[in-house]
């Protein structure tokens, strides 16, 4: 295959991707998180969720264990913070996808992770930042309704 062929491809892409909203990138990337979501699972979050016994606050404060992410505890049983210090997708460090619109992926991946280890749980998950938008992290917040508030 001919890499200026991708080149040009990947670099059409990022481009349209700037004329996404985030409607529509969620349904784009939908598929791809779920993949991605499927090694998280396998080879980060599950086994130490169950080492935390299922106790979100303890996971929160463990995952920092793991390669180039930290938890974070705002409100116990509630609100939490996961910061990734690298982005580490495939499609930013080898095709060059610029665009931030590339971390509702990561954010539809967190998605996937969370209704996985918590299904009993509703929840939602905001950007807080990024680093395709310019930040030193990429800080996502989750805030899971109160057990019981379904």
């Amino acid at each position: 295959m001919d890499n200026e062929f991708f080149n040009d491809w990947f670099n059409a892409f990022n481009a349209g991707l700037e004329k996404m909203d985030i409607k529509e990138c969620s349904r784009l990337f939908e598929d791809c998180a779920k993949r991605c979501s499927l090694d998280a699972l396998k080879y980060l979050y599950r086994d130490l969720f169950e080492e935390c016994e299922s106790n979100l606050d303890t996971f929160f404060k463990r995952v920092g264990e793991k390669k180039n992410v930290k938890g974070r505890v705002i409100e116990p049983g509630k609100v939490y913070e996961l910061i990734f210090t690298n982005c580490d997708c495939p499609l930013h460090t080898q095709a060059n996808i610029r665009s931030n619109r590339l971390c509702e992926c990561s954010r539809q991946s967190m998605i996937c992770v969370f209704k996985e280890l918590v299904p009993d749980r509703k929840f939602t998950i905001e950007c807080k930042g990024s680093i395709l938008s310019g930040n030193d992290i990429c800080c996502h917040r989750i805030v899971f309704d109160k057990k019981g508030d379904q």
